[in-house]
């Protein structure tokens, strides 16, 4: 049986895709860290490697030249977001790399892998339900460091996480990242939580993003401001775990 190491956040996408590929391959994950990339090619020596696009551009960029440069035999497949593939496609040229869209469906998947590896189909997928799916892509912005890391170790357990440490940083982020969801402080310095809602209401392109507020002001004058801009939302910090995922939820949906 063929070995393949598949790399990426240990999500529900990397799980997903590994549930596709088990029947056909010995599959064997590795977390997106370069060294780990770097110890598990040496243990494992897989016959084909599959990167499922991490979100963070000088990572992805990173393994994928190394692979290049180190591995030129190995076959590779990048999965990547469509919206964001122009960034990465100069880094995949030649016949040892190919690449796939997300969302990936387990057919798909199944034929490209047998086609990079030369192998025929034995078992070949005649209903390809089975899908990868795309985790929504959530944005914190927030000014403080601690408050960002944590929110992002907990959210990135479902969903794709960006920050970002300001009101300003946030507005030129969004059209390039184009989040499902922004998490938002109300109170930070500089363009605060109130007036970047207000510049995002008033654009075109970012207006219909749902914004769930983030405040650590709990009278009820506070939240009664902050609630007379309609947002989707609003969440009192430190926040409590399963109320972030509650609201989160409740807003996309809507």
């Amino acid at each position: 049986m063929k070995k393949v190491l598949l790399i990426g956040k240990i999500n529900e996408i990397i799980r997903s895709l590994n549930e596709c590929l088990m029947d056909d391959f010995q599959v064997q994950i590795c977390s997106e860290e370069i060294e780990n990339v770097k110890g598990m090619l040496k243990i494992i020596k897989p016959d084909l490697v599959i990167v499922n696009q991490i979100g963070i551009d000088e990572l992805d960029t990173a393994i994928l030249g190394w692979l290049k440069k180190q591995h030129s035999y190995l076959p590779v497949i990048f999965i990547a977001v469509w919206e964001e593939w122009e960034k990465y496609k100069a880094y995949c040229e030649g016949k040892q790399f190919d690449h796939l869209f997300r969302p990936v469906g387990k057919k798909e998947l199944l034929e490209k892998c047998h086609k990079m590896l030369n192998l025929e189909i034995t078992n070949p997928v005649v209903s390809d339900v089975s899908e990868v799916q795309v985790p929504k892509k959530i944005l914190i912005v927030d000014d403080s460091p601690l408050l960002l890391r944590n929110m992002k170790s907990i959210l990135e357990e479902k969903y794709t996480v960006f920050i970002a440490t300001s009101g300003e940083q946030a507005i030129k982020f969004i059209p390039n990242k184009q989040p499902d969801l922004i998490l938002l402080d109300y109170e930070m310095p500089g363009l605060d939580g109130k007036e970047t809602y207000e510049m995002l209401k008033a654009n075109e392109d970012m207006k219909d993003i749902p914004v769930i507020f983030l405040t650590s002001m709990s009278d009820k004058e506070h939240i009664y401001s902050a609630l007379q801009t309609r947002p989707a939302g609003y969440i009192l910090k430190p926040p409590d775990r399963e109320r972030l995922f509650e609201s989160i939820e409740e807003a996309l949906k809507k």
